[in-house]
């Protein structure tokens, strides 16, 4: 008997109920994952399923959802200072997680004295035309997108003398000092030490198998930049739409020594 079908008989159970759960991300059913378990030896294979039933996976539901909440946040917060005309700008490209999250927002802006603006559009309006920026992005790992960002977009957005917030869907706790040296941190969800399963802070895993999954992480070859995740976060979270580099390389990383279970970038 192949070792592909051994599994599927013996863990059908459990590759059936990941394939659903994950079922909207591009690309994942039960031969993806069967096919990403069987990288795995014998005696890792409890701690792959174990991983598959740790990941914190949020599907197009809960993008729509978390984004409902973060504008209540958001307007709330804006309410309280009085200050009543905001300009959302997504932070990166029309394909990154941000502009899914702008897309969703479109509804919930309207009847509202809010609008949705490009960085084009801010660099043209007149100072006081609008109180607030808000930069919105699905979520940050380390901060360092978002300083980067605003490294580049400061010159352009500091004219405009609104005040600076950033809304998230996802804020992981390391991130968070980062992003407030320039601007107030408004997210819906925040994680904070316990989501790095290899820290000793988190109790997902076992020591053993924390050394383990720190051993499976090296053998896919991703270098020891994202060996335990970028900015060694040690996460297991995926959206719909991609999967974080902070997030264990053996979710994510594709190269010649090892398949990847979710895409980094996914529609």
């Amino acid at each position: 008997m192949r070792r592909t079908t051994q599994i599927q008989l013996e863990h059908s159970e459990q590759i059936g109920e990941a394939s659903e759960r994950f079922g909207d991300h591009e690309g994942v059913n039960e031969a993806r994952i069967l096919r990403w378990l069987a990288q795995f030896t014998d005696d890792l294979l409890p701690l792959a399923l174990d991983v598959l039933m740790a990941v914190r996976y949020f599907d197009s539901s809960n993008i729509r959802a978390m984004t409902r909440q973060l504008f209540q946040i958001v307007s709330d917060e804006l309410g309280a200072r009085d200050l009543r005309c905001a300009a959302f700008v997504a932070v990166g490209s029309p394909a990154s997680g941000s502009a899914t999250v702008l897309r969703v927002l479109r509804d919930a802006l309207r009847g509202t004295q809010h609008r949705i603006m490009s960085m084009l559009d801010v660099a043209q309006i007149e100072p006081g035309a609008i109180d607030a920026i808000v930069f919105l992005d699905d979520f940050s790992g380390t901060g360092d997108t978002l300083v980067s960002w605003w490294e580049t977009v400061e010159p352009i957005v500091r004219p405009s003398n609104a005040a600076i917030f950033v809304g998230l869907l996802l804020l992981n706790e390391q991130a968070r000092v980062r992003i407030e040296q320039f601007a107030e941190v408004l997210p819906v969800t925040e994680l904070d030490v316990t989501a790095n399963v290899l820290s000793m802070e988190s109790t997902q895993f076992t020591p053993e198998q924390k050394q383990q999954l720190a051993e499976c992480c090296r053998s896919t070859g991703c270098g020891p930049k994202y060996e335990r995740g970028y900015g060694d976060c040690g996460l297991l979270v995926v959206l719909k739409h991609g999967c974080p580099n902070n997030s264990l390389p053996i979710l994510w990383y594709e190269g010649d020594a090892w398949r990847p279970l979710f895409r980094r970038r996914a529609i």
